[in-house]
Formats: C-alpha cells, structure tokens, sequence
C-alpha cells in the first residue's frame, strides 16, 4: 500500500517514548508498505541530540529516508519562541479550543501537506496525534488512522487533579473538558483510532463510543536493551526519563522532595542516578542539593547507568499511555519499584514482574528491601525480561500495525 505517515515530531533519535514508538513502528510497517513521511520539526529535541537542529535535521532525514520512500519536514509557526507558545495557548483558551489541537497549525504547513497527497495517490493517511487533526480535512474520503498515544482529555484532567496551582488545575480542567469534546467529535473521521494499551481503548471508548479501536502496544527493542553485564552497585537507584516532560518533572520533585531524604536515613549510603534531557533548573538544584544524588541530564547511551544500578525506580503518578522507560528497565532485566499510573497498560504483577508503591513511606520500605534481598531483586528482574520478550516486541506490533492498514485497503491478511 501507498501510505502518508504524519508526526508531530521528527522520529529520531528513538530515545524518548513517543519517539521510540513512532519509529519502531514506522520502520516496521515500511517493511510491508511504502511509506511517505511528514514531521514537524521540534527543535528542542534535536538540540539535545545532536550538534545543532541543521545537523539533526539532516542526520536524521538520512536515517528515515533509508526505509521511507520520501521524508518531509516542517516548522511550527505557532511554538518558534517561548512568547509565541504562550500567545498560542492564550489564543486558544480565548477562542474555545486548546492548545493541544491548535499549536501545530499553520497556513505554511498546511499548503505542503496539500501538496504532497494531491501529487500522490495514498491508500491511507496515518495522524500520530490528535494534534494533528486540523489536517484531516485535506484528504477527503481517504481512509484516515489516528494514533493516541495518551488518551489526551483524561491525561490532561489526571493533570488537573495533580496540580497544586489553583490557576493551572483551572486552566487543565478547561483543556482536558474540551479536550474531550474535541475527541468525540472528530471520531467519526477516522477509520481506526489506534491506543497504545486496553487500558486507554476503555477510556476512549467510554469518550468516543462503538468506534474501531485497536490496541497497539508500545514495545522495546530488546536486542538493545539487554542488562546483566556490569557490576551491579549496592544501595544504587536510577530513574530514566526525558526532563522536559511533566509527569517525569512532577516523578522526580516528589521523589526528591518526600521519598529520598527518608530512604537517606533508612539506608545512609544510598545512590541515586537521575538521567534525562533538559532538566528544569529548580529540579537539578533540588538534585544537586540532595546528598548522593547525580543528575546527568542527557546521556547518549543510558544502558550502562541502568545496568549497574541495584533498582530501578518509577514514582510517575501522571501521565497516560504506556511507560517506554519501564518496558526498558524490564529487558534490562532491572527490578523496577514503582507508582502503580506507572505499569498502566503493562499488565505486570506486583511481586512478580514489578514492585508497586504509591506514598514516601511505601517507597522507602519496598526499596530498602530490594537492596538487601538480592535473590528476590534478581527473580523480579528475570520475570520482568520474560513478560517483554513474550509480550512487547516492537516487530510483533509493527506487523499488528500493518494489518491494520491493509484492512483499510481491502488487502487479504490477519487484521488486527
């Protein structure tokens, strides 16, 4: 099949989770298929991996272009500077919409994106989020995907529940209301709404109604992420996650804040390894002011920080969707302590596959046991390996994913 895949975000390097996913999957479908590739260009993300956004922008086109039959990428006219971004929210609170569904709109865009499915003939168009939706009326009656890699409307309003502005918990509730109605109303324009769990196909059922929902999960390239070859270090934690992403943000605050100076006094020569690009500046002081703490901020291979830590910790309370650091950990055969929002769409038995706490004191007592009960760390561990090589092979879902595609196209094949 002819096929246009739209991203809100240049799919590589995959490390970060929607990232990862969008590229593991793209590259898996493009095996079956032929595949056009449209990206926003993010530039935040490119200057974190790379020299400079013209380096990462041609890198990375190399990259994508070696199995996509043509890669484009775009600007955002709405995010160029941190005013515009919230000019942008502004206007869209004022206007009745949000910014979810806003922000990466243009007439500039819009014109290119025109322009490539009027010169060719696609069999179906996949939206890699609902913030992409403002194009779906450019491709008329061509089947249409739209992926939901968090259902946002819940995500947004767990958010207002979190917050502790009252200002923000007002301003995320208005988002995640309209949100909501934003996701209900278009559903009918998409063929197939693609989640990434059972737990957000419910959600987005019990939003949007008896739609084709399929459950595509997210997965882990084990052959990479693979642990067991380092010297592991006693009494050492790590987290791993992209630091300007707020569940992440709000995981390590709380952590610092209530968990570690308690953990400190129950085992003294605790460690802990925050790892993660672009750090907010009050999270690396509160880091760097707490004893035994390390935060590296990007690191270009996190796989030996997570080798050789006793335990991997994952207190994210907020959020949606399924947690690519945790799958990870798990292939890094890691015992994972961790807030149960974090095994959403996981499916992992505490005890088994994974340690569960949700206040300080419960994280404190489950991981000053994991430090002293090495056996039962190791057993964690291996179960946790297990469950990702049965269950979460991005090749296994990419087939899944282009099933899906070819059902739209009339193709014979095992649909998802």
């Amino acid at each position: 099949m002819k096929l246009l895949w739209l991203t809100h975000a240049i799919p590589y390097p995959p490390k970060a989770g929607f990232l990862a996913r969008t590229y593991y999957l793209l590259r898996e479908v493009a095996r079956q298929h032929e595949v056009d590739l449209i990206s926003f260009i993010q530039e935040p993300w490119l200057k974190t991996h790379f020299a400079s956004v013209q380096v990462g922008i041609e890198e990375s086109r190399r990259e994508l272009a070696s199995f996509c039959r043509k890669v484009t990428f775009l600007p955002i006219d709405n995010v160029r500077s941190p005013l515009d971004k919230r000019f942008t929210a502004v206007r869209a609170l004022v206007g009745g919409s949000t910014y979810t569904t806003t922000w990466l709109r243009s007439a500039s865009a819009r014109a290119r994106i025109s322009k490539e499915i009027a010169e060719n003939c696609y069999e179906a168009v996949h939206f890699d989020t609902i913030g992409l939706a403002g194009y779906r009326d450019l491709i008329g009656g061509t089947p249409a995907v739209l992926t939901h890699h968090n259902v946002e409307s819940h995500m947004m309003m767990r958010r207002a529940d979190n917050s502790s502005n009252p200002l923000a918990r007002a301003y995320f509730r208005i988002e995640g209301r309209r949100l909501e109605r934003i996701e209900r109303s278009i559903a009918p324009a998409y063929a197939i709404h693609v989640t990434c769990s059972e737990l957000d196909t419910e959600r987005l059922h019990a939003i949007i109604g008896p739609a084709r929902i399929v459950t595509i999960p997210n997965g882990v390239d084990c052959d990479y992420f693979d642990g067991g070859r380092s010297i592991v270090r006693p009494n050492s934690l790590v987290f791993v996650g992209t630091m300007n992403w707020y569940p992440n943000v709000d995981a390590m605050n709380f952590f610092l804040r209530e968990v570690w100076p308690r953990l400190k006094d129950r085992v003294p020569d605790a460690t802990f390894d925050i790892a993660g690009s672009n750090p907010p500046d009050e999270l690396v002081k509160l880091a760097q002011a707490a004893p035994g703490v390390t935060i590296h901020g990007y690191v270009p291979d996190v796989r030996p920080l997570i080798d050789a830590a006793a335990v991997f910790v994952c207190p994210i309370r907020d959020g949606g969707g399924t947690k690519l650091k945790m799958l990870d950990a798990f292939a890094m055969r890691k015992c994972v302590v961790a807030h149960p929002i974090a095994c959403e769409g996981i499916d992992a038995t505490d005890g088994t596959h994974v340690v569960l706490a949700s206040a300080p004191e419960e994280f404190v007592d489950r991981i000053s046991r994991m430090f002293q009960a090495e056996d039962e760390r190791l057993a964690i561990g291996t179960a946790a390996r297990s469950l990702v090589e049965e269950r979460f092979s991005f090749r296994r879902f990419g087939r899944n994913l282009s099933d899906v595609f070819e059902s739209l196209g009339g193709r014979h094949g095992t649909h998802a």
